[in-house]
C-alpha cells in the first residue's frame, strides 16, 4: 500500500492525469514550480502504474511460429542464426526502457520489402545491415515479441549481434548514445571534431557504426603513433613508410628531411621540412594529413601545444624545443599517465622555460642585506595555475601574494641545456612552500612541480573550468551551465589520476555531444586540414600539400586567413585563433569563396601532374573511391550525395538545392564524344537553365533534352552573347542567368525536377578508354569536374561549422 500512495504522489508531482485504465496522458498545463520528470523517470512512473495500479501489463499478442530465441537484458547474444522464413525473439516485460538490435546480413542481394520486422505484431521494413528498435515502458507487454519475416521465398539471411540493452546507459556519468542511436552520422561527427576528418574508409565508418560505441570509441580515438583504422593507406598506396616510422614529430620531421625516404619530394627541397627547417610547421600540417599515422594523437598534440599548454616560436621558443615539447607531452599520453603528470611534463619542459623566463630564476643571498630573495619573474608562477588548470585565484585573498609568490620560489634553479632542463639545487628554494593553501615539498623545482600537481587538478577552481576548457575548445562553443555541470559532474567521478583520453572518449560518445545544442564553429588551421583531409586521396597528395600541382594546400590557406602559423598562436600563450574569430572574420569567408571563384584552377587542376610521382605522371584516382552501380558506371546522383557525405558528414542540409549545383557541375558538361574537349567545360546550374529555357522559348518546345543541349553542335545556339540579335545576354538570359533560386522552387517546379532527374543519371567517364588520348583527356575532364563540385561543397556554411543549428 505505501508503494501505491507513493506512486500516486509521484504521478501528482509529475503533472500526470490518469485518463482511463491503461492510459496515461502528460498534462500540458504542468505548475510553475513543479519540476519536470526526465524521460526515465516517466518510463518509470507509467511502470508503476502498470504494474501496481491497473491490472497489469498488457497482454502478450499469440506467440509467433518458427524457431524463437529468449532474450535477457543487457546481453548480447554470441549466436549467429540463419533465417529462411522467419525468427522471433521475446522477452519479458522491463521497469525501464530497451532497445533491441540485431545485424542483418546476405550473401545474395535481396529484394526491397522483402524483410519485415514485427515488433508486438506492428510490422516495420528491416534492412541488411544493423536495425534497432527502442521500447518505452509503456509499451511493453508483459511478454514481447521481435519477429523477422521474411517475404518471399529463395532468400536466406544471417542474424548476428542480437541484444536486448537497457536505453540508459552511461559512460564517465555522461548519458552514452545507445547502439541504435550510434550511427555513421554519429562516427563520422566524431572523426570530424577529434581527428581533423581522419581517413578511414566507408567501410570501416560502418564497421564503427555498427559496433558498440563504447567499443568503437576505442578504436578510433587513441593516442598510438599510428591508428591504420582511423588513417589507413590508400589502396595501392606508393608511399607507405609512414606506417613503419615513428609517429613523434621529431620522427616524422625527420623523415620528411631524409634523402633516403621513399617520398615523391625531390631530394633537393626535402631539407626545409627538417626540424631546423623554415618549413617547420609546414611538416607539422603533413604529419596530420598524412596516412598511416594517427590523426587524433596530433588533433590532441596541437590543441595541448597551441592552446592550452600554449608556447610559441616566435617567443624565443627554437624549433628543436618545440617539437621537443610537442613529443613529450603526447608521449606521456601515449604512456596513460594521468592528466596531472602530462601537466607536470609540460611545467618541466625547456619550452616552457624559454617561453616565460624562468630559466633564469634563482634563489640569490643578498650579503648586504643578509638574506636570501627571489631573483624571479612570476609569468610562469602564475600561468601554471590559470593556463594549465583554471585557477584564478577567487576568493582566495592569498593567491596573488600567497600562491603566486611562493610558486616563483619552487621555479628557481631550471637552467636549460639543450632540449632539456637541468634541476639544480644550489640556487634553488629548497624549504616547504605554501601553495593552493597546501605545504608543497622537495629538492628540487622537479620534485615540487610533481608535489603540486595533483593538488592542482583537485583544486575547486580546477575542478570547476578544467572540464570546461577542454571540451569547449576542442568540441562545443555552445556549453549551457546544465551541459558544464554535466562535464565537472564527469571530470570529478574520476578522482585524483584523471585521464584525459577516457574523458574525451566518454563525452565522443554521449548524447551532450551528439545533440542539437552542441556547435562547433572551426577555426582556419582546423578547417584548412579538414579540408585536406577530405580533398586528398592519397600519401602523395599529401606530401605535395597543394605544390607541384597535386594536393590541398593548407599552410597557405591559414597565412591568407592571417590566422597564425602552427606554433605561433595569435593570442601567444593564450592560444591560436579562437573559433569566434574565424566565424566572425570577413577575411576568412572571402579567402574560402575566392578557392572556387578567382581560383577555382586550383581545384581543377590538381587531378593530374607529368612528373609529381617521383618524376614520373600521377592521376587523381577518384574512381577508386566513388560509389560504382553494377554496371560499373559512376552515376552523377551517387556521385554527388558520396562527395556530401564525405565532405560534410551528414544529410542534414542535402536539399533539392544542393543537388541541383551538384548534379550541374557534375553532369551538366559540354558534351563531343572522341573529341580532346569533350567534357572539359561543366555548365553552373543558373547557366544549364538558361540554355533550357532558352532552347523552349526559340523552338516553341516543352521538353528539356538535356543531353542533346549540351552537344558540340547544340549547346552554343543558346543563352549564347549575341544569339538574340543583341548585344551580350538578352534581359530574359541576364534574368535566368542572374536568379537566385531556392530549396522549395527547385523541389516543387515540373522543369527544374525534370532536369535534375536527367542529370541524376548522367555518368561520369572516370574510366573512360575511348576518345583522345585513349581516353585520358575525357577522364582527366571527368576528374576535374568531381574535383570542382567537392570546391563546391567547400565553398557552403557547412564546411565552417559542425552542428545542427
Amino acid at each position: 500500500m505505501v508503494k501505491i500512495i507513493n506512486a500516486i504522489r509521484s504521478i501528482k508531482r509529475a503533472g500526470l492525469i490518469l485518463i482511463s485504465a491503461g492510459v496515461v496522458l502528460l498534462s500540458s498545463a504542468t505548475q510553475a514550480q513543479t519540476q519536470t520528470p526526465s524521460s526515465e523517470e516517466l518510463a518509470a512512473l507509467v511502470s508503476v502504474i502498470n504494474l501496481l495500479l491497473l491490472d497489469g501489463p498488457e497482454k502478450p499478442i499469440p506467440q509467433p511460429t518458427g524457431t524463437g530465441v529468449l532474450l535477457n537484458i543487457n546481453q548480447l547474444s554470441p549466436v549467429t542464426y540463419t533465417v529462411t522464413d522467419n525468427l522471433y525473439a521475446e522477452f519479458a516485460q522491463q521497469t525501464q526502457a530497451v532497445e533491441l538490435c540485431f545485424i542483418i546480413e546476405s550473401a545474395t542481394a535481396v529484394p526491397s520489402g522483402s524483410l519485415v520486422v514485427e515488433v508486438n505484431g506492428v510490422p516495420f521494413n528491416a534492412q541488411l545491415g544493423e536495425n534497432c528498435f527502442a521500447m518505452p515502458v509503456y509499451l511493453q507487454r508483459s511478454v514481447n515479441y521481435i519477429n523477422l519475416i521474411i517475404n518471399g521465398g529463395g532468400i536466406t539471411v544471417s542474424l548476428t549481434t542480437l541484444e536486448l540493452a537497457a536505453t540508459a546507459q552511461t559512460q564517465l556519468t555522461l548519458p552514452r548514445l545507445t547502439r541504435g542511436a550510434w550511427d555513421e552520422r554519429a562516427v563520422r561527427k566524431v572523426i570530424k571534431i577529434f581527428a581533423f576528418g581522419g581517413h578511414a574508409t566507408d567501410t570501416q565508418i560502418i564497421e564503427w557504426a555498427a559496433m558498440h560505441p563504447q567499443d568503437a570509441i576505442q578504436e578510433m580515438l587513441n593516442f598510438s603513433e599510428h591508428n591504420l583504422k582511423l588513417s589507413p593507406l590508400a589502396v595501392g598506396e606508393t608511399y607507405t613508410e609512414s606506417t613503419t616510422i615513428g609517429g613523434t614529430l621529431f620522427d616524422f620531421l625527420t623523415f620528411l628531411s631524409d634523402d633516403a625516404s621513399n617520398l615523391p619530394i625531390p631530394a633537393g627541397n626535402r631539407s626545409q621540412y627538417a626540424v631546423n627547417g623554415y618549413n617547420f610547421d609546414d611538416g607539422f600540417n603533413r604529419m596530420i594529413t598524412t596516412r598511416g599515422l594517427n590523426p587524433f594523437r596530433q588533433r590532441i598534440g596541437f590543441w595541448e601545444t597551441n592552446y592550452h599548454l600554449a608556447t610559441n616560436l616566435d617567443a624565443g621558443v627554437s624549433r628543436e624545443r618545440m617539437a621537443a615539447y610537442y613529443d613529450e607531452i603526447m608521449q606521456a599520453h601515449a604512456a596513460g599517465s594521468p592528466y596531472h603528470q602530462v601537466m607536470g611534463v609540460a611545467a618541466k619542459s625547456a619550452a616552457v622555460a624559454y617561453q616565460y623566463g624562468h630559466r633564469r630564476n634563482e634563489w640569490r643571498y643578498d650579503y648586504s642585506l643578509g638574506e636570501y630573495y627571489c631573483k624571479c619573474n612570476d609569468d610562469f608562477a602564475r600561468e601554471i595555475h590559470q593556463l594549465f588548470y583554471g585557477i584564478f585565484g577567487v576568493d582566495d585573498p592569498n593567491h596573488e601574494d600567497g600562491t603566486i609568490n611562493e610558486t616563483a620560489k619552487m621555479l628557481t634553479d631550471m637552467p636549460v641545456e639543450g632540449l632539456s632542463v637541468n634541476f639544480g639545487t644550489a640556487k634553488h628554494h629548497t624549504a616547504d612552500l605554501i601553495i593552493l593553501g597546501q605545504t608543497i615539498s622537495g629538492g628540487n623545482a622537479s620534485a615540487k612541480i610533481d608535489n603540486l600537481m595533483p593538488i592542482s587538478m583537485q583544486h575547486p577552481e580546477s575542478l570547476k573550468n578544467l572540464p570546461v576548457m577542454i571540451i569547449s575548445t576542442l568540441a562545443d562553443d555552445n556549453l549551457s551551465e546544465a551541459t558544464s555541470n554535466q562535464l565537472r559532474a564527469a571530470w570529478a567521478s574520476m578522482g585524483i589520476d584523471k585521464y584525459l583520453l577516457n574523458f574525451i572518449q566518454a563525452y565522443a560518445v554521449s548524447t551532450l555531444f551528439h545533440n542539437p545544442g552542441q556547435f562547433k564553429y572551426l577555426t582556419s588551421h582546423e578547417r584548412a586540414l579538414y579540408m585536406a583531409n577530405k580533398n586528398n586521396l592519397d600519401n602523395l597528395e599529401a606530401f605535395y600539400g597543394g605544390g607541384g600541382g597535386a594536393g590541398r594546400s593548407v599552410g597557405g590557406q591559414i597565412t591568407d586567413d592571417q590566422a597564425g602559423d602552427f606554433f605561433k598562436p595569435l593570442h601567444n600563450v593564450f592560444g591560436g585563433q579562437t573559433s569566434f574569430e574565424a566565424a566572425d572574420s570577413a577575411l576568412v569567408f572571402e579567402n574560402n569563396y575566392n578557392e572556387l571563384t578567382d581560383h577555382e584552377d586550383r581545384m581543377r587542376s590538381r587531378v593530374g601532374c607529368s612528373t609529381c610521382d617521383a618524376g614520373q605522371p600521377w592521376v587523381k584516382k577518384w574512381n577508386t573511391v566513388l560509389p560504382q552501380r553494377a554496371d560499373g558506371q559512376f552515376y552523377v546522383a551517387d556521385v554527388a550525395a558520396w562527395l556530401w557525405k564525405h565532405a560534410v558528414g551528414n544529410f542534414d542540409n542535402y536539399t533539392e538545392l544542393e543537388k541541383a549545383h551538384l548534379y550541374s557541375f557534375l553532369g551538366a558538361a559540354r558534351s563531343a564524344p572522341g573529341e580532346t574537349y569533350d567534357g572539359s567545360e561543366p555548365f553552373d546550374f543558373n547557366l544549364l537553365m538558361c540554355v533550357v529555357q532558352d532552347y523552349q522559348a526559340k523552338e516553341s518546345a516543352s521538353d528539356a533534352p538535356v543531353a542533346s543541349l549540351l552537344l558540340n553542335s547544340t549547346w552554343d545556339d543558346y543563352c549564347r552573347h549575341g544569339d538574340d540579335g543583341v548585344s551580350g545576354y538578352s534581359a530574359a538570359e541576364q534574368a535566368a542567368i542572374n536568379r537566385v533560386y531556392t530549396e522549395q522552387e527547385v523541389a516543387n517546379d515540373p522543369l527544374l525536377q525534370n532536369v535534375l532527374s536527367q542529370l541524376a543519371n548522367f555518368t561520369l567517364p572516370l574510366n573512360a578508354t575511348t576518345g583522345s588520348n585513349g581516353g585520358a583527356d575525357v577522364r582527366k575532364y571527368a576528374r576535374e569536374r568531381v574535383s570542382f563540385a567537392l570546391g563546391f561543397i567547400f565553398t557552403t556554411p557547412f564546411i565552417f561549422a559542425e552542428g545542427q543549428q
